[in-house]
């Protein structure tokens, strides 16, 4: 049986459009007008997807996000839409909507998104079934008392890790996250570590139940975990390129014993076939992970790979949000947010902090001589060459029209007029 995708529109064309583009991938669109039998027809949990314009359930976006939520509906919720909000993007991404389309890009991006969103749709009815097995599990093992209260707490551990980390888009605290929702309550483990990427990044976020580790061993574990990664994925992650994060953040790095980390339990984070990280725990007393212990973290590392698929949609679309798409760098929003964060920074550790402002002369008659693309094409020549010409820590930035800005953290006036003049 087909997959079926509910379109709610009062646009008949949006309907042909994705009849057009999905009905020849198998999918059977069934087009609705905004009204009360929707929520019925959603509540029969029969769609895979639901495609829903923006632009018409504007008001009520809130509401139909909590909806999905309340009632656990196993369809994927898609939005697209002319008037999409910058700034309510990355709010209504983490109440529970898959993807934002503009609807300028519908015809290139429709046919992704929606496979993307049936992936994180059939991660989340696997978790949601993994949930309801532990459950028949507890009802069944009722009169074992001490089995029961270990499936419990693997259960009460579960639901309360889904609820905490499957819309959370900061990993950077993804680490006390798991450890509050009480993995050491059921798994008596040495090292819980995951390596993962937001962004360009590669982070090694590192739990020790000690409260210090050897450099030696620190050394090896990462030199393991980047072996083990390429043997998964085939990436390449270098050290170089990797942030570490140790967590409680009082670990010291010392001369103590040395940690053996032979018998590990590895599991990867991944979705559609796609390896994103990777989670490795070691149990402690250098003990085999058993396979108690091993199904345990393979419900983990499900849910945390669509957390971190979330996590790293989130930062893209954020980046999105503060990048100027003419010119690829930042655009008046991110400079803004960027010049606050420097200024209160200059403020609290008296640093110095200056700005460049460019603006282009005669560009008006560039586009009224030669037309509006000549006219892009210096733009983005000339934000390379800035770019290119300035430093990793500078931000630059279009201001707006044919206006640019340089703000450089760190940097006093005579350094900034040496930078000005080897840019010109």
């Amino acid at each position: 049986m087909n997959d079926k995708i509910l379109v709610i529109t009062d646009k008949k064309p949006d309907c042909e459009l994705f009849d057009q583009i999905l009905g020849p991938k198998g999918f059977d669109i069934e087009g609705m007008c905004l009204s009360e039998e929707i929520e019925i027809a959603i509540l029969k949990d029969t769609y895979a997807a639901v495609l829903a314009d923006y632009d018409l359930i504007k008001e009520r976006v809130y509401d139909w996000l909590g909806f999905f939520q309340e009632s656990r509906s196993r369809a994927c919720l898609i939005l697209y839409g002319e008037n999409i909000e910058p700034g309510n993007i990355a709010d209504m991404l983490q109440k529970g909507a898959y993807g934002l389309i503009p609807r300028s890009l519908l015809s290139e991006r429709l046919y992704d998104t929606v496979l993307g969103g049936l992936e994180n749709r059939k991660t989340f009815v696997d978790i949601l079934g993994m949930v309801d097995a532990l459950r028949d599990v507890n009802e069944t093992l009722e009169k074992e008392k001490d089995g029961l209260r270990k499936k419990n707490q693997e259960l009460g551990f579960i639901n309360r890790l889904s609820s905490e980390v499957a819309y959370d888009h900061n990993w950077d605290r993804i680490l006390p996250r798991i450890m509050d929702a009480g993995l050491q309550k059921v798994a008596d483990i040495e090292m819980f570590s995951i390596l993962y990427q937001i962004g360009t990044r590669w982070k090694l976020a590192l739990h020790l139940s000690g409260k210090e580790i050897n450099k030696e061993t620190l050394e090896r574990l990462k030199e393991d975990m980047i072996v083990r990664f390429l043997t998964l994925s085939a990436k390449i992650v270098s050290t170089k390129d990797m942030d570490l994060h140790l967590y409680p953040a009082n670990i010291r790095v010392s001369s103590s014993s040395p940690i053996s980390f032979s018998n590990q339990c590895i599991r990867p984070l991944s979705l559609a076939g796609k390896v994103l990280g990777m989670l490795v725990i070691v149990p402690k007393g250098g003990k085999k992970p058993n396979k108690g212990l091993q199904e345990l973290m393979s419900t983990v590392s499900n849910i945390l790979s669509m957390s971190l698929k979330n996590a790293q949609e989130y930062n893209r679309l954020k980046e999105m949000a503060v990048t100027d798409g003419l010119t690829g760098i930042y655009n008046h929003k991110g400079f803004i947010e960027f010049m606050q964060r420097e200024f209160q920074r200059t403020r609290r550790y008296n640093k110095p902090l200056s700005l460049i402002m460019i603006d282009v002369d005669n560009f008006k008659s560039v586009n009224d001589s030669f037309g509006h693309q000549a006219g892009d094409s210096v733009l983005r020549d000339l934000a390379g060459c800035l770019k290119k010409s300035m430093r990793q820590t500078d931000i630059v930035a279009r201001y707006g029209g044919d206006e640019f800005a340089i703000l450089l953290p760190e940097t006093d006036m005579d350094k900034a007029k040496m930078l000005m003049k080897r840019i010109l």
